[in-house]
């Protein structure tokens, strides 16, 4: 759990980096990785909950 985290907390670090030289710079494909990013971090978040969950539910019948 640590591990995920110490993940969790360097994409928000890259999120921010990203977000902060697309203004600073005006250049858009800094927005771009921020906002692809943002997008893969939340499907790949989705899939670890639904993990969990799943575990929750198969965990009793095992």
């Amino acid at each position: 759990m640590l591990i995920l985290r110490a993940l969790g907390l360097l994409l928000l670090v890259a999120i921010a980096v990203c977000a902060g030289l697309g203004l600073l710079s005006r250049q858009p494909h800094f927005f771009r990785w921020a906002w692809n990013l943002f997008r893969y971090g939340v499907v790949i978040a989705l899939v670890f909950v639904a993990l969990f969950a799943l575990e929750r539910l198969i965990a009793p019948i095992i």
